[in-house]
């Protein structure tokens, strides 16, 4: 262990200049003292003698003493060839001087924005579950390319010129979004120059971003109901009103806004692709019809492409950014529900005449993502492994749904059953009008499975309370589909039969 410790040991006692013991005494003292404090764990390795010394400006054979009486009092033990380790001291009396405060102390508020986004934090449906089945939105991880991913970042490393670890380029390497351009040109059949392109960690950071850039106190923001929690958390949080879009057949109704008079419009959130969470496919007239209704109001659209890879496989639709003729579409993407969520990559495709103030905006707050991963990633498009990888995900995702709903319909009789299949990663199965799906989803977890209650993807109660569990699928291998569906069962028959006593 190499850590330089002067600043540690002098705040436990330890001084050159105090005439009172031998320096070997005060340094072994200040050693005990950070031990009993567990500022130095079990198991940590001192620094090697010869370096202490050389740190603390003391002669290697009073650094030596010191260690040896550590050693004696089992403060520490050595282990030959190896150095000197902190022991367990569990058995020892330990006291600590405690500073007490003898006033309440005061700070200042946090500010209103603060407080809004504390107290939307509560919509959103996260959580530090165990396990991974069934979270929705969750790829198939156990198929990630692991060994090219880890040559890719070799390569980069291997070939690293000094100047590439300086600041870059604030909205995105320009090697990446070019790759992402051609990537979206030739799946979703999209045009836009890489200078609109922006590299983000995904979905809600693209939508701070917007929020960020258009959004006022009270400005009206169209939202889809039932809609994705995340999004809706973030708009409230930044003080929007919410005015809610109903979602029929084709995705969302315009009808279902007919009665609105719209004072401070200014966005209109969908997921055309695969509606979160009912996978509604918007309509390609519905498409062309929310684009022209955003034109004869004044507002941007923001097409959040979700599962696009998957909804848009067999018989694509041209996406809304695709058929704008009008330049009033953000659209966003993100790597992480087809690679893994944990790389924290996205995109955001900008109207031209937003890219300069998003620019001012990052160059103050947010600055960049980290240039390996960017580079890692362009180089994954570039060398065909992203599309080879696409065809691969998309396969297993495939083979695990038609699994999932055989499994499910076994176990699960008629009164609980998976909705018509849509083309993403989630699936969604109505509860009984008698079970409450948030309690459901609260049984599950204590089992570690995972499901999202539909009810709460609802912007505003309704008269009948629309119940069930929103389900992912392709995260987890085929046997372990199997034995969390059957646990699952077990707690939702469980669950019936004390409710029928």
């Amino acid at each position: 262990m190499k850590t330089k410790l002067n600043s540690l040991l002098i705040s436990h006692g330890f001084n050159l200049n105090n005439g009172e013991q031998s320096l070997y005494m005060r340094l072994s003292n200040a050693f005990k003292s950070a031990i009993k404090k567990k500022k130095l764990v079990k198991g940590y390795q001192l620094p090697p003698t010869r370096l202490l010394a050389q740190d603390m400006g003391l002669s290697r054979s009073t650094v030596i003493k010191a260690y040896e009486i550590l050693c004696w009092e089992n403060y520490v033990y050595a282990v030959q060839g190896s150095g000197y380790y902190v022991n367990d001291i569990k058995g020892k009396k330990i006291k600590y001087s405690l500073r007490t405060q003898k006033r309440t102390t005061k700070y200042p508020e946090i500010s209103e924005r603060a407080v809004h986004f504390s107290s939307s934090v509560t919509i959103m449906n996260r959580g530090d579950n165990k396990g991974i089945a069934f979270r929705p939105g969750l790829p198939p991880l156990d198929v990630f390319p692991v060994k090219q991913w880890q040559n890719l970042t070799n390569n980069y490393w291997r070939d690293i010129r000094y100047s590439d670890m300086s600041y870059r380029h604030t909205l995105g390497l320009d090697c990446l979004r070019k790759n992402i351009a051609n990537y979206l040109k030739l799946y979703r059949n999209i045009q836009c120059d890489s200078s609109q392109i922006i590299i983000v960690t995904g979905s809600l950071h693209s939508l701070s971003i917007i929020g960020d850039l258009l959004l006022d106190k009270k400005d009206e923001v169209i939202v889809e109901n039932p809609t994705y929690a995340n999004a809706l958390a973030v708009f409230k949080s930044l003080k929007a009103k919410i005015i809610p879009a109903e979602i029929d057949s084709e995705g969302l109704s315009l009808d279902s806004l007919g009665h609105v008079k719209l004072k401070r419009g200014k966005l209109i959130f969908t997921t055309p692709s695969n509606q979160y969470p009912t996978g509604v496919q918007m309509s390609l007239k519905r498409r062309l019809e929310l684009l022209d209704w955003a034109e004869e109001n004044n507002m941007i659209i923001v097409e959040d492409d979700y599962d696009n890879e998957f909804s848009n496989w067999e018989s694509p639709i041209t996406s809304i950014f695709g058929l704008d003729n009008g330049n009033r579409v953000f659209y966003q993407g993100t790597f992480n529900k087809i690679l893994h969520p944990s790389i924290r990559l996205g995109y955001l495709i900008v109207p031209p005449h937003y890219v300069d103030s998003i620019k001012a905006m990052f160059e103050q707050s947010f600055r960049f993502i980290s240039p390996v991963t960017q580079r890692v990633m362009s180089d994954f498009i570039e060398k065909d492994y992203l599309n080879q990888h696409l065809r691969k995900v998309v396969q297993v995702v495939n083979e695990r749904k038609q699994f999932f709903v055989d499994q499910f319909q076994n176990v699960f009789d008629d009164s609980f059953e998976i909705q018509p299949a849509n083309q993403g990663l989630h699936l969604m199965a109505k509860l009984p009008d008698d079970v409450c799906d948030i309690e459901i989803s609260k049984m599950l977890i204590e089992e570690e499975i995972i499901s999202f209650p539909y009810s709460k993807y609802f912007i505003k109660k309704r008269k009948k309370k629309e119940k069930g569990l929103v389900m992912g699928f392709s995260s987890v291998s085929k046997p372990i589909i199997k034995q969390k569906l059957e646990k699952m069962s077990r707690v939702f028959y469980e669950h019936q039969t004390n409710l029928n006593f």
